[in-house]
């Protein structure tokens, strides 16, 4: 209705293909409707048109500016951010003596690194929980084992709290050996205990708040 309104008066029309002077697509409409009310009111003026007919016209082009001031401007959807997690191994025979679990054999390098996590999780990004988790080796018994990666991992949660951690977003619990790191299939004795080294760890798993 509005191009052949315009064809009609006069009114000259962009050519197809031509670029937009302004990037914006509804500024641009806007722009053109405005400039067209503006052309409509002075031809109107100039060849006598019937004021009904310059209504009709103008009516036109207030309803195309209406049209795009309605169609509101597309959003982003918002994109979920998983919390950052951090998952750290501490060496339990750094932490403790062979064998040993209680919050009195901390070695002093066991509470240099405990220390230093208690700042961390003190000044660094607010956290919702921390998961302090002991393992053990293979050798001796499961029940043992069980109950040594238990114990160890409840003396880092109570140093932990010591420092400061609060102590309900900080959880203790022994694994035993079912979760090993090596296998150390062919080897026994000294050289045994010396390659499951790794498998004796305390992990500290922190989730951070979203």
């Amino acid at each position: 209705m509005l191009g052949r309104t315009m064809a009609r008066t006069g009114i000259e029309q962009p050519a197809l293909g031509a670029p937009e002077p302004v990037r914006d697509r509804n500024a641009w409409v806007v722009l053109q409707a405005r400039n067209a009310i503006d052309s409509i009111a002075s031809l109107g003026n100039r060849m006598h048109t019937s004021r009904s007919g310059v209504l009709a016209a103008t009516a036109a082009v207030v309803l195309v500016l209406a049209a795009c001031a309605a169609t509101p401007p597309k959003e982003a959807a918002p994109v979920d951010t998983p919390p950052v997690s951090s998952n750290e191994k501490l060496s339990a025979d750094g932490l403790f003596a062979f064998g040993k679990s209680s919050l009195d054999d901390l070695s002093v390098e066991g509470r240099a690194q405990l220390d230093a996590l208690a700042s961390r999780l003190l000044t660094g990004r607010p956290f919702e929980i921390v998961h302090v988790i002991g393992h053990s080796d293979r050798i001796g018994n499961a029940k043992a084992n069980l109950d040594l990666s238990n114990k160890r991992a409840i003396a880092v949660r109570n140093y932990l709290v010591e420092k400061g951690v609060p102590a309900d977003r900080i959880t203790a619990v022994g694994r035993g050996a079912v979760e090993p790191i090596i296998a150390c299939g062919d080897v026994s004795g000294d050289a045994l205990i010396a390659c499951l080294a790794p498998n004796r760890r305390v992990e500290i798993r922190v989730v951070a708040a979203s």
